[in-house]
């Protein structure tokens, strides 16, 4: 854990740095993650698979109640899932390739 991380776990920083994330604009989001790094690695690979199940459930029952925004939302975070999780699955297998040899 690098020492700027390990410093918002001890303040407590964490679970408001989430909620505040959890609201905010995705413009904002990517700004702040480009001022203050962060990467996305095969660490991910759980939270994201779990999270395109999520959607993937989700998308028949919404049009199945007329919710056309919301489903087309969870079908645009499936589509944008699908090809990152394949990229970090492609990611791991050189990871261990590379470990192998």
């Amino acid at each position: 854990m690098t020492e700027q991380r390990t410093s918002n776990v001890h303040h407590g920083l964490t679970p408001l740095m989430e909620q505040y994330l959890g609201l905010e604009s995705m413009e904002v989001t990517e700004e702040l993650l480009d001022l203050c790094g962060a990467s996305i690695d095969t660490r991910a690979l759980p939270l994201l698979k779990r999270r395109l199940r999520e959607e993937e459930t989700q998308i028949p029952q919404l049009e199945a109640r007329g919710y056309v925004r919301m489903c087309e939302k969870s079908e645009q975070l499936a589509a944008s899932l699908r090809p990152l999780i394949e990229a970090l699955e492609q990611m791991k297998l050189e990871e261990q390739h590379d470990t192998e040899h």
